[in-house]
């Protein structure tokens, strides 16, 4: 164990961003992956940036997105990673202000863990520890197998942790183990191989690695626990992108989607009524909404939402149920676009006859104002989820009189 007792003021942090995201399927570096409307970056920074301790922070990306991440993070130094983990963590410390003498290691990936995760890690280095890791106690039954499957033994699993990061080491330690290579799962494996002396120190449930889209889904009910109800109300004519924006919504965070095409076709196919059918669509779908808005859910509305009395009736609903309000008024401002969205759009409700282009044309959408107007012919369905999440975060208190949000 190292002696020295180490000033917080020579604390740095190099948070690693070289993943390639391929399992999440993005198709982008894993640390651009938006969560709550922010990229997983952008959170693990800003934990990092608010550590009592932090003397110096350096950002490992990608050489082929350096750009991007220099963009996102102006404020920040970011260098370009290596082929291998290892080589991401070797460029970040030689970019680490020399000053810094402690140094935490994190992932990118791990974006949720909370600040005083890391005060704890140097706090652990400061006491003289080559390495100190966070872990939690291991609660599955974990059997080693062969190459086969076959079983070789039962590990006593009150002896195990599954660790986290931010990792904590000294620099000394941590460049003489990046010195010595060698391949390691984390950097704390390099410095034992060393004869290192290293601490577990309790982990946070909150510093879980994102990998696949449960985990991402995972990481979404941790940024927005269940709670308040939500009413989210996407208005806009046909063709402008309305359930595409929504399912984009459904990877990002759990809520109910209602669409009030399928339940208008679902009240003509029982034989109550032919098209159109009037409001019966919008009194189902309130009745719908209500009960899961009693419930504490996130419930998206779906429709045209085109006239003043339907909106009326979603702003009353959201009152009735003391749920927070957002109305999203989905646009497409370019007129062919919009068009050739309509004409080469597939009919996905058995039995709904699908506007014309002239038909659109001649609805009548009484003006309104709602708390965001979003033009999908300007961005994706996926970059119009992550606006409208990032708009939940700063909803302000229903006013009661009004059933709207106040600005």
């Amino acid at each position: 164990m190292n002696d020295a007792h180490l000033s917080p003021a020579v604390v740095g942090v190099v948070v690693v961003a070289g993943g390639q995201g391929t399992r999440l399927g993005a198709g982008m570096p894993k640390a651009l992956v938006s969560l709550g409307g922010e990229p997983l970056v952008v959170h693990a920074v800003r934990a990092a940036q608010s550590a009592a301790q932090l003397g110096d922070l350096v950002v490992v990306a990608p050489a082929t997105h350096l750009d991007q991440f220099i963009a996102l993070l102006p404020d920040v130094r970011v260098v370009a990673g290596g082929v291998e983990r290892t080589d991401s963590v070797a460029a970040g410390l030689a970019a680490l202000d020399p000053l810094a003498q402690v140094v935490l290691i994190h992932d990118a990936a791990r974006s949720l863990a909370p600040t005083a995760l890391f005060d704890r890690v140097a706090a652990g280095i400061a006491q003289g520890y080559d390495a100190v890791v966070p872990g939690l106690a291991v609660t599955d039954t974990i059997k080693q197998v062969d190459a086969s499957g076959h079983v070789s033994s039962t590990l006593d699993r009150s002896a195990l942790r599954a660790i986290q990061t931010p990792q904590g080491f000294t620099r000394e330690a941590l460049q003489r183990a990046h010195t010595a290579g060698g391949a390691a799962t984390d950097d704390a494996a390099m410095v034992e191989r060393l004869g290192g002396r290293v601490l577990v120190i309790e982990g946070d449930p909150r510093a879980a690695k994102i990998t696949t889209t449960p985990d991402l889904q995972a990481a979404v009910r941790l940024l927005h626990p269940p709670g308040r109800a939500t009413l989210i109300v996407l208005g806009g004519l046909p063709g402008v992108g309305k359930t595409t924006m929504a399912r984009a919504l459904a990877v990002r965070m759990p809520l109910i989607h209602l669409r009030v095409d399928i339940i208008e076709q679902a009240v003509v196919d029982s034989g109550l009524t032919e098209h159109p059918v009037g409001d019966v669509g919008y009194r189902v779908s309130h009745q719908l909404a209500a009960q899961h808005l009693d419930l504490g859910m996130t419930v998206v509305a779906d429709m045209a939402n085109a006239v003043t009395q339907a909106r009326t009736g979603w702003r009353q609903l959201a009152v009735e149920r003391g749920a927070r309000l957002l109305e999203v008024d989905v646009v497409c401002t370019d007129e062919r676009e919009h068009r050739r969205r309509v004409e080469v759009r597939v009919d996905d409700i058995a039995g709904l006859p699908q506007p014309s282009w002239r038909q659109i044309q001649d609805r009548v959408v009484d003006r309104w104002e709602p708390h965001l107007r979003i033009d999908t012919s300007a961005i994706s369905a996926d970059r119009a989820a992550d606006v409208i999440l990032a708009a939940l975060g700063s909803l302000d208190e229903l006013d009661p009189e009004q059933g709207t949000m106040l600005s």
